[in-house]
């Protein structure tokens, strides 16, 4: 696989990828600022796939703790989806940046997701899912984490809320280690 870049790219940080439903609550973003603002004492690199939800956390805390960090899209470098995240990407130039595999002149189809979660799983050591559905693109991440032999931790939630649904199963089934 080809992989493009745009910014301070560095493939020899110790990545961690932090995923989540595009449908966060308040309790996702806590937790993922509370996680990533422990993770500014290590030298570790955040990645994720700048999304709506918890990879825009993501992100945007990694940018405030000084940690670098990296946007796996599902499209070329010459475009950006979500339209409303380019000036999160611009910052991520300075300190971080993105990365595709897709060439330039490919727009964000719907089943190019999918292959960029591919991309995610593999680039980092640890894969984190602060909250997720029972299905969607941060399952399909972990699930391709666990099969890279990468380990996996999983934010507990409510039982009865959809937001919690995916990282409680990830859990019970014994495929993420859980964060408290």
């Amino acid at each position: 696989v080809n992989l493009y870049t745009l910014g301070k790219v560095d493939f020899k940080q110790l990545n961690v990828a932090v995923v989540g439903t595009r449908k966060s609550t308040a309790y996702g973003k806590k937790m993922c600022d509370q996680l990533i603002e422990g993770l500014a004492h290590y030298p570790v690199q955040i990645v994720s796939g700048l999304a709506h939800g918890i990879d825009k956390f993501a992100h945007e805390a990694a940018l405030r703790n000084s940690l670098p960090t990296l946007a796996v899209l599902g499209h070329g470098l010459d475009t950006l989806y979500p339209a409303a995240h380019r000036p999160l990407a611009r910052k991520m130039l300075e300190n971080g940046g993105l990365v595709t595999e897709f060439i330039s002149g490919v727009v964000g189809d719907p089943q190019n997701f999918p292959k960029r979660n591919r991309i995610v799983a593999g680039l980092c050591e640890a894969t984190v899912v602060v909250e997720s559905s029972e299905s969607g693109g941060s399952m399909i991440t972990a699930n391709l984490a666990n099969d890279y032999n990468r380990e996996v931790f999983a934010f507990p939630g409510f039982a009865d809320k959809e937001s919690s649904k995916g990282c409680n199963n990830l859990i019970k089934r014994g495929k993420a280690h859980l964060i408290s």
